[in-house]
């Protein structure tokens, strides 16, 4: 049935390849590995400014092309390879109601929801064709290898196909049309896959787990989240499902705000690992994952934004099988139990290891015990009452060897947590941990905190009574229990609360003495709205002992019902810290969101001498906000080190309260910011905890050396090279004429040297180029060195002019200035060395025919000479070969913020070494400029001493010191000369040694001069050797003026 175009009102579109009418495969399955990785960190694909309303669906085909659906804008935008800009294609559908997007042949695209049919639109010829009947809302279409076209169906809690090549109707596949948990029941099904055997994928969103139905099976199996057969994963809310080519899951685990994978050795989280958040390195409600041909991962964040984290080409990588550790222990019932959700009770005996390495590598953690065991592995620290937060990878199998088993990276500056346990509750036994890894691994027992708790569990059902709560948002009346709290000590007490089988969470308010719910807001205690995603929170409450408390726990949306657990945690008496101060316009500034507008700040250093949950407060001040660092903040990079904190606040309290879990082994930085621009205010912050905390102010006054910008920073290492120097001196997209005046004055002295150089090597050659002048061998190194000072200076000028048209002109091709950053400055380098160390041959020559005298062998010394000149640039060469290596591009993208495109972007050549390798560059830097002046000097004084010792025999009628006398005043060139050259390479050596930190854009003239002045050798070789030696002299006129007579 054919129609033209019109208005629909349509709810899901999936595109699929269908070619002759056969299909293929529509989507790109990565091949990863064990210990693949993505970058921690996004870039920000497409935002609010290219994608104005809502998105939920992306695909990408095999020629990397990127299509989105823009839903109220009912358009359709492509992204072509290597374009920034998208191609809009608009529609002429009401696409208001889509939610995903599998598009690969633009003229065949299925749209579902149309009047509760499924339609294929053709572009082409603007017309659509109805494929099927849904008879409800489709949310999701899949169309496999067999041309069968999938719909789920959130509404009725099914899934079901059609053959698009016959007649039949739509079939249920999975799910009975009944919301329910049962292996055969679903509810609320969203993304779906089905992979090449015909297996169909069901992310079960409100059941939290992934169900998987073989072929004309309906009966589902559990392969993630909760009721597997297997410890899995803990999900919670999973939206969208996606396999690679070795069937290994990936899936956006919505509610937990993050991406996790399986693979051979269990799941692990592999982006959104630190919380939730807006920050580059997090993620907010992620909706849809997929990946491009080169395995980059894209994911749509909080339905308004696509993120792009590319794929670690060398995350794959085999793990030595060499023994970096043993721990060896034994689990028994006095250890601790806990539980590895967050709902369910403590049934499992556990014991914490620490792991620290001493180098960054790939390592393999595995087990062996006689009992069934399960690890998992925690970041930075293991939060027992949520023991979820921090987890990176985690596995266990029943009977199995191997317990469970790790091939993951380990870095040297981050302290890890082995939790071992037991694969089934209230087990006990032996076990043994081997690491194997690159370098040694250091595994101690570490201690846990210890807790009073006391636990109540419940369900709110609809038996319960109603009322209005007193929250931040509004509510038509929810369903709540009240819990009466007594407590036999005053202190700081911590209450975590975990929900099961609700939506949108729960809320916990606190009355003193009574609660009436007809008076929501009598006795009751001024808090803050923890209504959110989560399904737990924490609160950090002083109670009194002999007051009585109630504890209304109620849903944050209407009429919502479902099971909930209130814990009470007995930190200790509460400590009371306060530290008070001011901002002040004398105060430091920074750029707290990445888009150069700078607030006032105080860094105050915080030590916890326990590791325990804490609250902070602001008091009423609402004019500042608190951030806390590990360890260090820097201003430059203000997402770096930063950790998650509970901030609670309500629109009818000023009061903004934090709470933050602190490990005494770590030194914590807070950091207290205004919360508007060039605002001046004094504040203070109280600490409440087990115990008394440190606070300290304190400015940090560590060097870090950056180039770019705040946000988008690269370390610089030491030394300043002609980059550094002119960086921000020339300005971009501007020709030679419009640049500064220290530029071009440069640009002409760079002429002016090339041609003087070109002058001294052309002369020098003719002169060298005579056999008379190449009698021995040092008139081979001269007029080897004739030819290495002009190489010299034409790279110098190359590199001067590289740097400026780079600057002036972003349209060069990456490729060229890759190459550029890292040859021109290494062949520069070999150059410069190379005739330094020809000219200090010389001298050494010099000094061997006094020392000879008539037994001089000019025939060897000049065949000495030949096999010198060839061995010394590969000398050379061997001792700056590793400098390439750590020469890169450096590209600075200028954002607002992570929402915001990129507007505009610099490129820089950067060098950054290692610590070990800086220290070996400055030894070769001194060899190579301070080693030959020295052998130039000893020689020359050699020279003047034999001669002089040798006269004073020959001719005794004058002293020694006469003789000495006279073959200075002879030979003085010969040590003046290597003075005058080191003093003219002193700039370079002293440039060279300079920190990377140095501000030069005050001072570019004497940087600028002092660099080009370090070249001057290169182009004196003719005023050097020719011009004080009678007999090189006359062998230069006798050339020069020979090479006269032939043009005539």
């Amino acid at each position: 049935m054919l129609i033209k175009s019109g208005r629909f009102t349509a709810s899901v579109v999936f595109v699929a390849i269908l070619t002759n009418g056969a299909s293929a495969f529509p989507l790109y399955l990565p091949k990863s590995c064990p210990t693949a990785e993505w970058s921690s960190t996004a870039t920000t694909f497409a935002n609010k400014s290219e994608i104005r309303s809502r998105i939920e669906g992306i695909f990408i085909d095999n020629n990397n092309t990127v299509y989105v659906i823009e839903i109220h804008e009912s358009q359709i935008l492509i992204w072509h390879e290597d374009r920034i800009r998208p191609m809009i294609i608009k529609t002429v559908t009401d696409l208001s109601s889509i939610s995903t997007v599998f598009i690969f042949n633009l003229d065949e695209i299925y749209i579902s929801g149309v009047q509760e049919r499924v339609v294929k639109w053709m572009p082409s010829t603007d017309a659509y064709v109805y494929v099927t009947n849904t008879g409800t809302e489709c949310d999701y279409v899949f169309i496999d290898i067999g041309n069968f076209l999938y719909c789920s169906m959130p509404i009725q809690g099914r899934v079901a196909k059609r053959w698009l090549d016959g007649e039949m109707e739509m079939m249920t596949v999975a799910g009975t049309g009944k919301i329910g948990s049962a292996p055969d029941e679903l509810q609320l099904p969203n993304g779906i896959f089905v992979d090449t055997n015909s297996d169909l994928y069901v992310a079960d969103t409100l059941n939290k787990r992934i169900q998987r139905f073989s072929l004309d099976d309906r009966n589902g199996e559990t392969v993630a989240g909760k009721g597997s057969s297997d410890i899995t994963i803990v999900l919670n809310r999973p939206l969208s499902i996606i396999l690679d080519s070795d069937k290994y899951l990936f899936i956006s685990d919505n509610g937990n705000n993050r991406i996790v994978a399986s693979g051979p050795n269990g799941f692990r989280c592999l982006i959104g690992c630190d919380g939730r958040g807006q920050q580059s390195h997090q993620l907010l409600l992620p909706v849809r994952i997929t990946f491009d041909i080169y395995k980059n991962m894209f994911v749509i964040n909080d339905r308004d934004q696509i993120l792009k984290f590319d794929w670690q080409k060398d995350s794959c990588k085999n793990v030595p099988l060499l023994i970096a550790a043993n721990y060896s222990s034994i689990l028994t019932q006095n250890h601790t139990k806990f539980s590895r959700t967050i709902f369910h009770q403590s049934e499992y005996h556990y014991e914490t290891i620490e792991v620290l390495v001493d180098e960054n590598g790939f390592y393999i953690l595995t087990a062996n015990s006689s009992i069934d065991l399960y690890g998992q592995l925690y970041k930075h620290y293991f939060d027992i009452l949520n023991p979820v937060h921090n987890l990176i990878a985690w596995h266990g199998k029943c009977c199995n060897k191997d317990q469970f088993r790790f091939t993951l990276e380990l870095l040297t500056d981050t302290k890890y947590i082995l939790v071992v346990t037991t694969y089934n509750p209230n087990m006990t036994g032996p076990f043994s941990v081997t690491v194997f890894g690159p370098n040694t691994v250091h595994l101690e027992r570490t201690g846990m905190e210890q807790f009073v708790k006391s636990t109540y569990t419940s369900a709110l059902t609809q038996d319960h009574g109603k009322y209005f709560p007193p929250s931040c948002h509004t509510t038509l009346g929810s369903y709540y229990e009240a819990i009466q709290i007594n407590v036999n000590e005053s202190g700081l007490y911590t209450i975590l609360t975990s929900i099961e089988n609700m939506d949108r969470g729960m809320t916990v308010y606190i009355y003193r003495h009574d609660f009436y719910a007809l008076i929501p807001y009598g006795n009751l205690v001024p808090q803050d709205d923890i209504c959110g995603m989560d399904n737990r929170a924490h609160i950090a409450f002083k109670f009194l002992a002999g007051m009585r408390y109630v504890l209304v726990v109620s849903t944050c949306t209407s009429l919502e019902l479902g099971s909930f657990s209130v814990t009470l945690l007995d930190v200790s008496s509460a400590a009371h810290s306060r530290y008070s101060s001011e901002l002040t316009t004398n105060s430091q500034q920074y750029d707290k969101d990445c888009n150069n507008e700078y607030y006032y700040y105080q860094t105050v250093q915080l030590i916890a001498p326990a590791s325990a949950y804490y609250a902070l407060s602001a008091g009423k001040s609402s004019s500042i906000d608190i951030h806390i660092y590990r360890n260090h903040f820097d201003p430059l990079n203000p997402y770096k080190n930063i950790i998650e904190v509970n901030r609670q606040s309500c629109s009818w309290s000023t009061e903004i309260k934090h709470t933050v879990h602190l490990q005494s082994s770590i030194t914590y930085v807070l950091l207290i910011i205004t919360s508007s621009r060039s605002l001046a205010t004094s504040f203070s912050i109280d600490i409440y905890g087990p115990t008394n905390t440190t606070l300290e102010h304190f400015v940090d006054n560590s060097t870090y050396c950056y180039v770019g910008g705040p946000c988008n920073t690269q370390v610089r290492s030491i030394g300043l090279t002609l980059d550094d120097i002119l960086r921000f001196e020339v300005k971009r997209h501007r020709s030679m004429h419009h640049q500064s005046l220290p530029i071009k004055i440069a640009g002409a002295f760079t002429v002016i040297m090339f041609i003087a150089g070109v002058v001294n090597s052309a002369c020098s050659i003719l002169t060298f180029q005579n056999v008379k002048s190449r009698a021995v061998g040092c008139g081979l190194y001269l007029l080897a060195s004739s030819v290495t000072s002009l190489l010299t200076i034409t790279m110098s000028t190359i590199k001067f002019w590289f740097v400026v048209v780079t600057h002036m002109d972003k349209s060069i091709r990456l490729s060229v200035l890759e190459g550029g950053c890292k040859s021109i400055e290494f062949l520069l380098k070999l150059f410069f060395y190379w005739d330094a160390w020809l000219n200090a041959c010389v001298a050494v020559g010099r000094g061997m025919n006094v020392y000879k005298g008539v037994s001089f062998d000019k025939e060897k010394s000049k065949r000495y000479a030949r096999w010198i000149i060839f061995i010394l640039p590969i000398m050379i060469v061997g001792t700056i070969i590793h400098e390439p290596l750590y020469r890169h591009i450096f590209k600075r993208k200028v954002t607002h913020s992570l929402q915001e495109t990129s507007k505009d972007s610099y490129t820089w050549c950067i060098t950054s070494y290692p610590q070990s390798v800086e220290d070996y560059n400055r030894a070769i830097l001194f060899i190579h400029l301070l080693g030959p002046f020295f052998a130039n000097l000893l020689s020359s004084l050699f020279i003047i001493i034999g001669s002089a010792r040798r006269r004073a025999e020959a001719q005794r009628q004058q002293s020694y010191r006469q003789h000495i006398r006279e073959q200075w005043d002879e030979h003085k060139q010969l040590v003046i000369s290597p003075m005058i050259l080191l003093l003219l390479s002193t700039p370079r050596l002293i440039i060279s040694l300079l920190s990377g930190c140095m501000e030069v854009s005050r001072h570019t003239w004497l940087y600028v001069c002092g660099y080009f002045i370090s070249f001057t050798p290169s182009i004196l070789v003719f005023v050097v050797f020719v011009l004080p030696s009678n007999s090189y002299r006359k062998i230069f006129k006798e050339t020069f003026f020979r090479i006269c007579k032939r043009q005539r």
